[in-house]
């Protein structure tokens, strides 16, 4: 008799532990990193960037996670031997560090707007050719997916009337490039002009007021990446 309890009790402990296993393993935190530019960095002005409103969301929503912004204002995809303006660690040199040693679950990838810009004017090169941009996003993608990430690419922002159209045009190229990308790739994709654009239509203030110094999304626009990126989080992680 004696023995058939002790047996009862062992199964009950089993379970017992089995379940406190299986509850902290459903509980682990989701690990998140923001890797970009100036409209991913912290910025003076900004109450949220979209890194502190993702975590707040999937927090509320009951999914444990800590996002990590690796945003550096200026970065472009490359090298600072590729391009040095501003003499910085860009996307390049800093990519193992800002991103893979915290062993992502996810990773947002959102360049572009210094990659395209022409320091020099209207029919100049841009600061990393598109090439060597789609090279760089696609290198980040590779070594991401070797370590069982998921990533999300980010168009470029669109920029307001503010920038000459020609910055529209050679950004747009880019955009379209990420577009492309993302479908190779089979990675997430949100299209950051889409979703501005679709936005602006029905505010009074237009793209002006999503990007009031032409460039950099204030509030608003952070609000509207952080909910796309939660979005996809919370229906892949069902």
């Amino acid at each position: 008799m004696r023995t058939k309890y002790m047996q009862f009790l062992s199964t009950v402990l089993l379970i017992v532990l089995l379940s406190t296993f299986s509850s902290a393993q459903e509980k682990k935190d989701l690990t998140i990193v923001t890797f970009g530019n100036s409209t991913t960095a912290p910025r003076k002005g900004i109450e949220k960037v979209y890194a502190v409103r993702i975590h707040e969301a999937l927090k509320t929503a009951g999914i444990p996670n800590k996002v990590i912004n690796s945003g550096v204002g200026s970065n472009h995809t490359g090298s600072v031997k590729d391009n040095d303006r501003p003499k910085i660690e860009h996307g390049m040199d800093r990519f193992e560090k800002a991103v893979l040693s915290h062993h992502p679950d996810w990773v947002t990838l959102n360049f572009g707007l210094n990659d395209a810009y022409q320091d020099k004017g209207d029919g100049t090169a841009s600061r990393i050719p598109l090439e060597a941009f789609i090279a760089n996003l696609t290198h980040f993608i590779t070594e991401i997916k070797k370590i069982n990430g998921r990533v999300i690419l980010l168009t470029p922002n669109p920029l307001s009337s503010k920038l000459e159209p020609f910055r529209h045009e050679r950004l747009k190229l880019y955009k379209n490039a990420v577009i492309k990308l993302a479908k190779s790739e089979h990675v997430e994709l949100i299209n950051s002009w889409k979703v501005f654009g679709k936005y602006a239509r029905k505010d009074p203030a237009g793209m002006e007021g999503l990007l009031p110094d032409g460039l950099h999304p204030m509030d608003t626009g952070h609000k509207l990446i952080a909910d796309e990126i939660v979005k996809i989080i919370k229906k892949r992680n069902r």
